[in-house]
């Protein structure tokens, strides 16, 4: 694909391109506002509802970020390009993935959060597991930066395997989930931003693992990536473990008013279950890295196990 500068009208153009499209997410995010006003009822205050929980500038940046896409997607064709580079399945993988990302970032579901453990693990590891995967899968192949722009060097220091590597290993070990539940429980600007660290290291993680950009740095073959994303889900179901087998309760949901009844230690227990469980989907990718190894050691003709199609 060429280089494309983002149009600030150009997101309005592709939502009008495709009008059913953007009529579902019109009526789901009045759904979505519909639902969070009945949900709140008079226990939260309008500034509270309006800018936490369901907050309108993210939505808004989500249709924005779709609108922008569907135009893309519509030039790509325009200019006569094969459709094989873009198919149709990456632009619902697409749409889904943002679909998913706003269900759990800013949705009534977050007027739950703070009554259950297992609903916010499932808020923060849907975002690094289910969402982040469905965006990257729906990026078109071939895809070109434009190297001029500010943002490509952020992207190029954030896409270093050694950054990245040391950032997940900040937000995975260094700084524990309980620990930062409570503290997104406590303060409203952690509690908006926890989603996107996840969802942004999520994105880093799959382009690096399916090189979706390949000018931008990156680990040399297969192995080194299932290697490097077998360590980073390992730690992640490591933790899911230990708060299922622990004895004691690290839930910052506090005693009282958890949802159905559960004690602390149960729910604590049912959210080891919730992040194992959201972990599977990345493990497949680690198993697609290694056949991809044992593949091309096999077609290489330095090793003894090349495999001469003529003979």
């Amino acid at each position: 694909m060429k280089r494309s500068s983002v149009n600030m009208l150009a997101w309005i153009k592709g939502l009008m391109a495709h009008q059913a499209i953007a009529m579902m997410a019109i009526l789901a995010v009045l759904s979505m506002y519909a639902v969070g006003f009945y949900m709140a009822g008079e226990k939260y205050d309008f500034s509270t509802t309006w800018f936490l929980y369901i907050n309108p500038i993210i939505l808004l940046a989500a249709m924005a970020v779709m609108g922008q896409y569907l135009y893309q997607y519509d030039s790509h064709f325009a200019n006569g390009r094969p459709r094989i580079a873009w198919p149709q399945w990456k632009m619902w993988s697409f749409i889904a993935g943002l679909f998913l990302t706003i269900i759990l970032w800013n949705s009534p579901m977050n007027f739950l959060v703070h009554r259950s453990m297992t609903i916010y693990t499932i808020k923060l590891m849907g975002e690094f597991e289910l969402a982040a995967p469905l965006l990257v899968l729906g990026i078109p192949d071939n895809v070109t930066i434009n190297n001029k722009r500010y943002l490509y060097g952020l992207l190029r220091f954030a896409h270093n395997p050694a950054v990245s590597s040391l950032a997940l290993l900040s937000l995975l070990v260094l700084w524990s989930m309980s620990s930062q539940m409570y503290l997104g429980l406590k303060y409203s600007v952690i509690f908006m931003l926890l989603p996107g660290a996840y969802l942004a290291l999520g994105i880093i993680l799959w382009m690096q693992s399916l090189k979706v950009f390949p000018s931008l740095p990156n680990l040399r073959n297969h192995l080194q990536k299932a290697g490097y994303v077998f360590v980073t889900e390992v730690i992640m179901m490591g933790m899911g473990g230990m708060w299922f087998w622990s004895s004691t309760s690290t839930n910052p949901m506090g005693s009282s008013h958890i949802l159905w009844g559960m004690t602390p230690l149960s729910d604590q227990r049912s959210a080891g279950i919730a992040m194992m469980a959201l972990s599977l989907p990345t493990m497949c990718l680690v198993s697609w890295h290694f056949w991809r190894w044992i593949e091309d050691i096999l077609h290489d003709p330095e090793t003894l196990l090349f495999v001469d199609s003529e003979d």
